[in-house]
Order: structure tokens, then C-alpha cells, then sequence
């Protein structure tokens, strides 16, 4: 009994890995985005350069949203 319950603790451990993964890709690629300047917040006013704009969800979840693409 006590090896079924370890596989699914590994699998369950496994994909807590890959979104712990996502999460912290997600949160670098804005952070990126802040920093050079082409991301505002919701309810900020976009500058020139802004071409997405981040919402912080509910859950505490950020997300990106493209306004536009620079020429």
C-alpha cells in the first residue's frame, strides 16, 4: 500500500513542480516587461512604449494582456 501512495505523491510532486516552473517564467517575463518600460497595470496610463498591460486577479494571479505591437 505505502508504494501507491508514494507514486502518486511523486506524480502529484511533479506537476506542482512544472507549475511552480510556469509561475516563476510568468512572473520573470513581466517583471522584464516593467522593467524596460512597456508594461503599465490596469488603471495605470500607458506611455508610448507600453505594449501590455498586467492585471493582478482575484487569487493574487498576475496577467498579461498585448495592447500592441511597436512599429
Amino acid at each position: 500500500m505505502s508504494s501507491h501512495g508514494d507514486e502518486h505523491q511523486q506524480a502529484t510532486g511533479a506537476g506542482g513542480q512544472g507549475d511552480d516552473a510556469e509561475r516563476r517564467a510568468t512572473e520573470k517575463f513581466i517583471s522584464d516587461l516593467l522593467a524596460r518600460g512597456e508594461a503599465v497595470f490596469e488603471g495605470e496610463e500607458p506611455t508610448p512604449r507600453t505594449t501590455h498591460v498586467v492585471k493582478r486577479g482575484d487569487d493574487g494571479r498576475l496577467t498579461v494582456r498585448r495592447l500592441r505591437f511597436l512599429h
